[in-house]
């Protein structure tokens, strides 16, 4: 199971914000053709829910995606007022 943990302000804000969360692997492309998965976490449910578990931590609906690796993730918000995003520190993947 993947090990995912949650900042109180990252909480907060989820549940302001819907209270669902997606946390699934993008891919970014290196300078020489390189390619690594990194986490990232987005407000709301996945649009389509094949390839995603959904689980419930701390109050707030976390869908995972299945080709995340075992973690450790941990979700926090940052930015100011209207600004604010989710930042994900966690292991990166292959895509």
């Amino acid at each position: 199971m993947t090990d995912i943990s949650l900042t109180e302000a990252a909480r907060e804000w989820l549940a302001g914000n819907g209270g669902e969360v997606t946390l699934r692997l993008s891919a970014r492309h290196g300078c020489c053709g390189g390619q690594a998965g990194v986490p990232v976490a987005e407000p709301g449910a996945p649009r389509k829910a094949d390839g995603y578990a959904a689980r419930e931590i701390d109050g707030v609906r976390v869908f995972v995606a299945d080709d995340l690796g075992a973690g450790p993730y941990h979700i926090d918000v940052e930015g100011l007022f209207r600004w604010r995003r989710l930042v994900v520190e966690g292991e990166m993947g292959r895509v």
